[in-house]
């Protein structure tokens, strides 16, 4: 757990700080009605989903055999992580490629405006639709790969989902812990966000992606 922990904490805020657009919906959220509600919602999908994927994971390959890099699973969830890092590198590829908009800053989505006509507890869905289950799966392959025991993984497991929120969870701190103040500060950080959210993922993820592909690359030419 002592070396398995840096690692899911560093893909946790990986998560965190690829989502500038997790970060902006969630602004757009709590200014909606029930705003509060709605913000507390999408972090409970995020959440939700993460606890989906790890039963998922632990379902599927419980009994298989990580003890060490020279092990058929360990190879294969390396091979797995070496496709994940491939996938970061094509979406960072497809954001620089994007055509920037020439009439000024960018909008949040469009399909935003219709959820303030719903629900709250929609966002439920919402949060767990904006996930980044790239990253969640490199996690999850990392925990799998350390062969650590039930408790530690559960406990990297969440070391990894409390790091993933700390972007999302803060405007819903400023909207607590400042509500007077909270509309104007956020509307200035969602401003920011729309401003840079493409110099922001481009780096992020090619960057991550870069790492990952190395990590996976050196555990496979190790276990050869």
């Amino acid at each position: 757990m002592t070396t398995l922990a840096p690692v899911v904490v560093g893909l946790g805020l990986a998560v965190a700080f690829t989502s500038p657009g997790s970060v902006v919906t969630m602004i757009v959220l709590l200014s909606m009605s029930v705003g509060l509600r709605r913000g507390v919602a999408f972090i409970v999908g995020w959440l939700l989903a993460l606890l989906v994927l790890a039963l998922l994971l632990v379902f599927v390959l419980q009994g298989q055999d990580f003890s060490s890099r020279h092990t058929t699973p360990s190879r294969a969830v390396s091979g797995v992580e070496l496709v994940l890092g491939a996938l970061l590198l094509v979406g960072s590829w497809r954001v620089y490629r994007r055509p920037r908009e020439s009439k000024g800053p960018e909008s949040p989505p469009n399909w935003l405006d219709a959820i303030d006509r719903t629900h709250w507890l929609v966002a439920v869905a919402v949060g767990a639709m904006m996930l980044s289950y790239t990253l969640s799966l490199a996690a999850g392959a990392e925990i799998l790969k350390a062969n650590v025991s039930t408790v530690d993984a559960s406990g990297a497991a969440l070391l990894f989902a409390l790091t993933s929120i700390v972007t999302i969870a803060a405007p819903v701190a400023v909207a607590i812990a400042a509500p007077e103040r909270s509309t104007a500060v956020l509307a200035s950080w969602k401003a920011w966000l729309l401003a840079n959210s493409r110099s922001i993922a481009l780096i992020a993820l090619m960057v991550v992606g870069a790492l990952l592909i190395a990590h996976a690359a050196y555990d496979l030419g190790s276990a050869g």
